[in-house]
């Protein structure tokens, strides 16, 4: 990676990953007029993500990325496959060592107002991981450290989260998935909330946190922009499927599945004089999850399908130089569709 600000990677040569899902798939049951059917959320993907690591997970809304972050925070379980941290597979400890673990891996949620407890006072609330986890005073750190960490200072400990500015309540969301020393935290669409100006802010404590620290983070975001600027990996998902994955500057300079393309080129861009700034879009609506397409999940939207790919489910496999893995047949040889 070459942008300013952009986190390194500490150390090379092989090392197992901090977290590492096989095959995860994630089915709910529900209720149809014509009766009881299944929804698949998240359907047989594979995602490592490695100490000191941004991973980031991009797609509509809807496409299964927050409930893969909450498999890979174990806060449900999957109906099929594995999910690993530093090697123990999460579902399969025992509580006492699953309550254990859950210490390494934290959650920054989208709404600050909604995953703070409002009767709380900010010093309560960053008290309250370590008291949960019977860690003794001084086993921790304190209150005063994790304000100073976020950018925000001691006098902010006896407020309460409504006294406080979007931007202000995430930075305490932020110290408090800090309070436990975590080596993982899952930040779910962690600034799609705030204004503009307040994002890049939090962006930046993020990323300053993620090097300091040796943080791994896996980002959930709708926003490209924001991704390509903090994430060292990206996978793209479409009706929880990976569709297309690899290093984050690869993928943005040379997309090779559709829909990674249709994304990139809804990007907004300056208009210029005398330059057709209109983005290619995909055909017609996004199809319920209930009626998932034959073949390739993308076909019925793809400018580029062909009988192939609406009978045969592509695999996500090695292109280009064999950094990125795409599914789509033609990934090799098709044309960009803006």
């Amino acid at each position: 990676m070459t942008q300013e600000g952009l986190p390194t990677e500490a150390g090379t040569g092989p090392r197992e990953p901090l977290v590492k899902a096989s095959g995860l798939t994630k089915r709910y049951a529900v209720r149809t007029r014509s009766g009881r059917r299944t929804l698949t959320a998240v359907d047989n993907i594979d995602l490592t993500v490695d100490a000191g690591r941004i991973v980031a997970v991009v797609g509509e809304s809807g496409c299964g990325k927050s409930t893969t972050g909450r498999l890979l925070l174990a806060l449900e379980r999957p109906s099929e496959g594995t999910v690993t941290v530093e090697g123990k597979d999460v579902n399969e400890l025992p509580k006492k060592e699953l309550r254990r673990l859950r210490r390494d891996i934290q959650p920054v949620f989208q709404d600050p107002y909604d995953s703070l407890n409002g009767r709380m006072t900010i010093s309560q609330i960053l008290s309250e991981p370590a008291q949960v986890h019977g860690i003794a005073p001084g086993g921790s750190r304190s209150v005063a450290d994790l304000l100073e960490l976020v950018g925000l200072g001691s006098g902010y400990a006896e407020r309460y989260p409504h006294e406080l500015s979007g931007g202000q309540r995430q930075r305490v969301a932020i110290a408090r998935a800090l309070a436990l020393d975590p080596k993982f935290i899952v930040c779910d669409e962690a600034v799609s909330a705030l204004d503009v100006s307040v994002q890049a802010q939090v962006i930046n404590l993020l990323s300053r946190l993620q090097r300091e620290l040796g943080l791994a983070y896996l980002f959930i975001s709708h926003d490209l922009a924001l991704v390509r600027y903090l994430a060292h990996e990206t996978a793209v998902m479409y009706l929880g499927r990976v569709v297309e994955q690899g290093p984050t500057e690869a993928l943005f300079a040379d997309p090779r599945h559709p829909y990674t393309q249709l994304l990139l080129a809804a990007v907004p861009r300056p208009r210029v004089r005398g330059h057709d700034s209109r983005a290619a879009v995909a055909m017609g609506d996004l199809p319920s999850p209930l009626e998932r397409p034959k073949g390739c999940v993308f076909s019925t939207r793809c400018p580029l399908a062909t009988d192939l790919c609406r009978t045969e489910e592509p695999a996500l496999r090695p292109v280009k130089d064999g950094t990125r893995t795409a599914a789509c047949h033609y990934a090799e040889t098709a044309e960009a569709v803006a």
